[in-house]
């Protein structure tokens, strides 16, 4: 009976023995394809995060706060923006004329000395004759010596009334000529601030994308009127926008280069245009004088 009963033992631990190395086999395989299972998720997830950081991201992300260098670019635009405010006019008869302006030395002297300044009153008519009543003209005061091969330019002072002081300042003995030319009046410098400031289109960028053996052109620029899915490039340092449409099966990482060229469209009206129509020299000159200048 004794005998039996230790048979019996014996038998059920060789099975349990069989049992704990069977599960043991089948938890080391497990665990080996779980493992290779995590490291292939693993590479890819890491691949995946390698290849977002090869391309720029065309989603829109969040303008930073303007710099102090881009703060003070913008104040001076808009003090730009005051001084030259908008001059419509009906004729260019109403513009201003140099040829009916006067300008006036303050105080003159027979002589000066070097190192003293020199005062002229400008006051700007239109081609009618009438007093100009507001300021914004654009012109050009030199002071000259051609034996001693010099120059220097004048300081020019407006008073937004059509009057101005233009200031000269005497640096070196002998005579000396004076000159002042209008080289656009007000209403043209105005015309030409707006026009600079809505001509952003005057360029066509194109941008080529690439794609294996295939590519095609599409339409780039600083801002797009159109309603097509976007490319969008932005400059990290300046967060700037560049845009492109983007072509149909082609990723926005294929535009390899652009090309530009110039639309033909002006901003300016005929009347305006009018206005820079190269003149005769006697035509944009003011004023023009001699002075003496002693020790």
């Amino acid at each position: 009976m004794s005998s039996n009963t230790m048979l019996q033992k014996m038998l059920l631990i060789l099975i349990s023995l069989s049992v704990v190395t069977w599960m043991i086999f089948i938890i080391s395989q497990n665990f080996t394809k779980l493992w290779s299972a995590l490291n292939l998720s693993i590479s890819v997830h890491y691949w995946n995060n390698s290849a977002k950081s090869l391309f720029p991201k065309t989603s829109l992300i969040p303008l930073k706060p303007l710099t102090e260098t881009e703060l003070r670019i913008k104040e001076i635009i808009e003090k730009l923006d005051q001084q030259i405010p908008p001059r419509p006019f009906t004729h260019v008869n109403t513009t201003t004329s140099a040829t009916h302006s006067t300008a006036t030395i303050l105080n003159p002297r027979d002589t000066y000395c070097r190192g003293d300044q020199l005062d002229i009153l400008l006051e700007v008519r239109d081609h009618l004759g009438k007093r100009k009543q507001y300021g914004g003209d654009f012109l050009r005061a030199r002071m000259s010596s051609p034996a001693l091969m010099a120059g220097a330019s004048g300081k020019v002072m407006d008073f937004n009334n059509g009057t101005y002081l233009v200031s000269f300042t005497l640096f070196w003995e002998g005579q000396v000529s004076l000159s002042l030319l209008l080289i656009h009046p007000s209403e043209g410098a105005s015309a030409l601030w707006r026009a600079r400031n809505q001509g952003y289109d005057k360029i066509i960028y194109k941008g080529k994308f690439v794609n294996g053996t295939s590519h095609v052109f599409t339409e780039c620029g600083l801002t797009l009127n159109s309603s097509a899915e976007l490319c969008e490039y932005l400059d990290d340092r300046d967060q700037e926008a560049f845009y492109c449409m983007k072509p149909q099966h082609m990723p926005c990482e294929a535009l390899t280069y652009m090309t530009t060229r110039n639309r033909e469209v002006s901003y300016l009206t005929d009347k305006e245009n009018s206005l820079f129509h190269r003149m005769a020299p006697g035509e944009t000159s003011i004023a023009g004088n001699q002075v003496q200048s002693g020790s």
